[in-house]
C-alpha cells in the first residue's frame, strides 16, 4: 500500500512539473536559433598561426621588458629616482593591461574580437613608435605604461577570445599549437633585443619592436567571428551579461583572486628587475641569457603541464597548481641573493621559470572551474586580472626603490619571496576553511531535504 502511495505521489509530482515548464514555455517569446556547428579545421588553422604570433608579442614583450629595464637605468642615470621609474614603468605597463582586460572582453562581446583586436594592435604600434622620439623619463608613463598597456590588454582580450570561434573538440590542440608558437617568440625576442639595443641603442630598439608590433595590425584581421550573438538583447542586458557578476558570488573564486592579489606583488620583481641584477652580479654574462632560459622553461613548462593538468583533474582541483606555484616561488626568490656563483644563479632562474610556465597555464582552467561554467570564463579571466594589477605595478618599483636606498635588490627578492610564500599558505587555509563549509552546507541541505521528504511520505 506504501509502495503504491509513493507511486501516486511520485506521479503527482511529475505532472506538477510537466505543467509548469509547459506554462514557462508558453511564456517565452518563440525564436529560432541558428544552427552553429565548429568547423574544428580550415580557416581556423590560419587563425590558429596568427594568434600564436599575437600570443608571442604580448608575453615576450612582458619578460623583454628587463631589457629595456636595463638601458633605460644606464641612459637616464643621471635622473633623479631613475632606477625606480625604471621599474616603475614596465610593471606600469603590465599593471594596466591586467586592469583593462576586463574592459577588453566587454568590448569584444558589443562588438568583435577583430575590431577590438584592431585597435589593440594600432594603439600598441602608436605607443611604440612616439617612445623612439621620448628623451624625458617620466614621458614613458604615458608612452610605454599607459598608451602600451591599454593596447596590450584589447590585443590580448581579443586573442585569448577567439580559437572558440573556430574549434570546439580540436580547441586544445588549437590552444597547445597557439602556445608553441608564442614559445618560440618569446625565446627569440630577447635575443634580436639584446643585439640590436647593444649595437644601435634605445631609439632603433623601439622601432624595431614598433614594426614587430605592426604586425598583429594585419594578423588580426583573420579573426572572423562565427559564434553567434543571442538575438533582442537590449544594450543594457548586453552589458549585465559582459560584466559576469556572479562570478563575484562564487567563494573559492573570490578567494583566488585575493591571494593573487598578494602573491603577485612579489611575483613580477625576478621577471622585471632580474637582469638589473644579474647585470650587477655576475658583469660578465650578458643578461640576454636570463631571458632567454627563463622564456624557453616557461614556455616547455606551459605546454607539459597544460596536458598534465587534462588527466590530474580527476584527482584534484587545478587550483592546487597555483598553490604549489606561489609557495615554491617564493622559497626560490628569497634564495636568490644567496647564489653566489653563475651556475647556481641559472638554476634558480630555471625553476622560476617552469613555475611561471605552470601559472600560466593553470589560468584559464581554474577560472572555469572555480565559476563552475565556461560562459563565465572570460569574465573570471578579466577579474583575475584586475585582482593582480595593483600589486603587480607596486612590486617591481618598490623593488627599484629598495635598490636606490640599498644598492642592493636582497631586501627586494625576501619581501617579494615572503609575500608569494604567504599567498600560498593562505591558499592552502583558506581553501581547508571554504571546503569545509561548503560540505558542511551540502549536508545541512540534504539532511533537510530527507526530513521533508520524510514528513510527506510519513516516516
Amino acid at each position: 500500500m506504501r509502495h503504491d502511495s509513493n507511486k501516486i505521489f511520485d506521479a503527482d509530482n511529475q505532472s506538477k512539473k510537466i505543467k509548469v515548464l509547459e506554462s514557462d514555455l508558453k511564456d517565452q517569446p518563440k525564436q529560432e536559433e541558428p544552427e552553429f556547428v565548429h568547423r574544428d579545421g580550415g580557416w581556423g588553422w590560419l587563425v590558429v598561426l596568427c594568434t600564436g604570433y599575437c600570443f608571442g608579442i604580448l608575453i615576450g614583450m612582458c619578460n623583454n621588458y628587463a631589457l629595456i629595464y636595463v638601458e633605460l637605468e644606464r641612459v637616464y642615470i643621471g635622473t633623479d629616482n631613475h632606477v625606480t621609474y625604471a621599474g616603475w614603468i614596465g610593471s606600469m605597463s603590465v599593471g594596466i593591461q591586467y586592469i583593462f582586460c576586463v574592459f577588453g572582453s566587454i568590448l569584444i562581446d558589443l562588438f568583435t574580437p577583430l575590431k577590438i583586436g584592431l585597435l589593440g594592435g594600432i594603439i600598441s604600434t602608436l605607443s611604440l613608435f612616439s617612445c623612439a622620439f621620448v628623451e624625458k623619463l617620466t614621458v614613458y608613463f604615458f608612452t610605454y605604461g599607459l598608451l602600451f598597456g591599454i593596447g596590450q590588454s584589447f590585443l590580448l582580450a581579443s586573442t585569448l577570445s577567439i580559437l572558440p570561434h573556430y574549434f570546439d573538440k580540436r580547441l586544445s590542440l588549437a590552444n597547445g599549437i597557439m602556445n608553441l608558437i608564442g614559445s618560440i617568440i618569446i625565446v627569440i625576442l630577447p635575443i634580436f633585443t639584446s643585439i640590436i639595443i647593444n649595437a644601435y641603442g634605445l631609439k632603433t630598439t623601439f622601432f624595431f619592436l614598433t614594426a614587430l608590433n605592426a604586425v598583429p595590425i594585419f594578423l588580426v584581421m583573420s579573426f572572423k567571428s562565427r559564434l553567434p550573438k543571442p538575438k533582442d538583447l537590449t544594450l543594457k542586458k548586453e552589458l549585465k551579461n559582459s560584466l559576469g557578476i556572479d562570478v563575484l558570488r562564487k567563494k573559492m573564486f573570490v578567494a583566488w583572486c585575493f591571494i593573487t592579489f598578494i602573491g603577485k606583488f612579489g611575483y613580477f620583481i625576478p621577471i622585471l628587475n632580474i637582469d638589473h641584477y644579474a647585470k650587477l652580479t655576475f658583469p660578465d654574462k650578458p643578461p640576454v641569457i636570463v631571458n632567454v632560459v627563463f622564456s624557453t622553461f616557461a614556455g616547455i613548462a606551459g605546454i607539459a603541464f597544460g596536458k598534465l593538468g587534462d588527466y590530474t583533474i580527476k584527482y584534484f582541483n587545478h587550483v592546487h597548481y597555483h598553490t604549489f606555484v606561489y609557495i615554491a616561488y617564493g622559497i626560490v626568490q628569497i634564495f636568490i641573493p644567496f647564489a653566489t656563483d653563475y651556475t647556481s644563479f641559472m638554476i634558480q632562474i630555471v625553476i622560476l621559470g617552469i613555475i611561471d610556465g605552470i601559472l600560466l597555464a593553470f589560468i584559464v582552467p581554474i577560472s572555469v572551474d572555480l565559476v563552475g561554467s565556461s560562459k563565465l570564463g572570460n569574465q573570471a579571466i578579466g577579474y583575475y586580472h584586475i585582482s593582480m594589477s595593483a600589486t603587480s605595478i607596486a612590486g617591481p618599483a618598490v623593488a627599484g626603490k629598495i635598490y636606490e636606498i640599498y644598492k642592493s635588490y636582497d631586501i627586494a627578492f625576501y619581501i617579494g619571496g615572503i609575500t608569494s610564500l604567504f599567498a600560498g599558505l593562505i591558499m592552502v587555509i583558506l581553501y581547508l576553511i571554504i571546503d569545509h563549509y561548503e560540505n558542511k552546507k551540502l549536508k545541512v541541505n540534504e539532511q533537510v531535504k530527507l526530513n521533508q521528504i520524510n514528513k510527506i511520505v510519513g516516516f
